[in-house]
């Protein structure tokens, strides 16, 4: 999710047809870019709009806005972000609700038409983030959802098998599983099957399926239509 590499050509199949192809991106993509993947079928956008910048407690990330000025410009009406919260036993982070509250914030200001919030649940080595304990993790994890679902945002999960049981434990364990699932498995197959079930999902609404674009700003995804 922090970075992508190589925009493949879209190879659709017959299972494919019924399914949104996605860019999600954590850098400034340029109108062009935006252009070129519209072009080549993928027409939903998901931009990082707040990082967990653990030096100054979280932070709506800068890219955000001009980000999505571009896509729109570029044609993308159907566009998300993303929320890669700040957390941490050592970091000083803001509450969960004055993060979301920054979010809001940058979206009334900018006139922004935001479809879902999604939730990044996913461990980073440099902030350290996600260090409570498993069992401490999903207390904070808890109380992150509570913050989200009290905002009346409509809002998602983010996050892989992999994570999940590094970050909780175990893979079996439930944090919302209500809640859509995003989940990252890169297999380079188009596909919603959930290959790997965690966190109590049986089925997912998108998958990562690559971080490898040709335009090396994007990582490339299919949602349910």
């Amino acid at each position: 999710m922090y970075h992508s590499l190589l925009l493949l050509p879209l190879l659709f199949i017959s299972s494919a047809y019924a399914l949104v192809h996605a860019v999600d991106s954590s850098s400034l993509v340029p109108v062009a870019t935006y252009q070129r993947a519209r072009s080549q079928g993928f027409t939903k956008a998901i931009i990082r709009g707040y990082q967990e910048a653990c030096g100054s407690g979280g932070r709506v990330d800068p890219n955000f806005v001009p980000s999505y000025n571009n896509a729109r410009t570029a044609g993308y009406t159907d566009i998300d972000t993303y929320w890669f919260p700040c957390t941490g036993a050592n970091n000083n982070c803001k509450s969960f609700s004055t993060q979301i509250s920054e979010i809001a914030s940058t979206f009334r200001a900018n006139s922004m038409n935001i479809g879902t919030i999604w939730v990044d649940i996913e461990a980073d080595s440099v902030c350290n983030n996600w260090n409570y304990g498993t069992s401490g993790n999903l207390n904070v994890a808890r109380e992150l959802i509570s913050a989200i679902r009290s905002s009346g945002f409509n809002f998602g999960i983010y996050s892989s098998p992999g994570e999940w049981g590094n970050i909780f434990g175990s893979r079996s364990v439930v944090l919302d599983s209500s809640a859509p699932l995003w989940f990252a498995t890169f297999n380079n197959v188009e596909t919603l099957t959930l290959g790997t079930p965690f966190g109590g999902w049986t089925s997912a609404v998108g998958h990562q399926y690559t971080d490898q674009s040709a335009s090396g700003q994007f990582d490339l995804n299919v949602f349910a239509n």
